[in-house]
């Protein structure tokens, strides 16, 4: 029987650096959404330039609208 020690100060670490970049995506869906309105850029260019992902992309500007 093979049983894994709990390590709690790496599932703190693991759930710190998840919350890090789930805030990165949310401000890269952000600044996506700036280009798109304020520079007529395309929601694929934009997605592109600030590595968010464009399905999120598209979702934020319908909810928008």
């Amino acid at each position: 029987m093979l049983c894994a020690k709990y390590d709690y100060k790496m599932d703190i670490a693991v759930k710190k650096q998840e919350a890090f970049e789930d805030g990165q995506e949310a401000k890269a869906i952000e600044d996506a959404i700036i280009l798109v309105n304020d520079f007529n850029a395309t929601p694929e260019l934009a997605a592109q330039k600030m590595n968010a992902p464009l399905d999120k992309v598209i979702k934020a500007l319908e909810n928008a609208n």
